[in-house]
């Protein structure tokens, strides 16, 4: 039984019904954390469309964000703030945003 659970596993396809963003970050007062922050806040709208999710880390160093597709593949990774363009850019490329995009 546990062989068989393995094999489908390996074989199906594991998706998440969102985009995840990690931003890592010292705390809340980080200047760069701020910037990403007010960044997003300015296109909640595109943000949803996009089905992002925001997940904060802190406790680290240097700020970092990471974007993670839908298939749980690391697609993005920067440790400078980033601009809404640049991640809509990064997205709507993606075959899957762009599946979504025709429906």
């Amino acid at each position: 039984m546990n062989v068989l659970l393995v094999i489908l596993l390996s074989v199906l396809p594991i998706t998440n019904p969102n985009r995840i963003l990690n931003i890592y970050a010292k705390d809340k007062s980080d200047a760069s954390y701020r910037e990403q922050m007010r960044i997003f806040a300015a296109d909640p709208k595109g943000l949803k469309e996009r089905d992002l999710v925001i997940k904060e880390h802190f406790g680290v160093s240097n700020f970092k964000i990471t974007l993670i597709g839908k298939d749980g593949g690391e697609k993005y990774t920067s440790k400078s703030v980033l601009t809404l363009k640049k991640l809509y850019g990064i997205i709507d490329v993606m075959p899957m945003r762009k599946d979504e995009m025709k429906q």
